[in-house]
């Protein structure tokens, strides 16, 4: 398990779908939907390495 400053600045929705043990789909799904704040870059979407720990904060307390 890599620790949290281990992490890159900018993640790649494979790098969090295997952070989540998800399908990459699944993790597209949030992005796209806006449940999970991401970004595009050229075709693919990247999620901020703050926006992630922020995000998992958010779900742990279920809001």
């Amino acid at each position: 398990m890599q620790l949290i400053d281990q992490l890159p600045p900018i993640l790649t929705v494979k790098q969090v779908a295997e952070l989540m043990g998800w399908h990459p789909n699944t993790v597209y799904q949030r992005c796209t939907s806006g449940d999970l704040p991401s970004f595009k870059s050229g075709n693919t979407r990247r999620i901020r390495r703050e926006a992630y720990l922020e995000w998992i904060k958010r779900m742990e307390a279920g809001n």
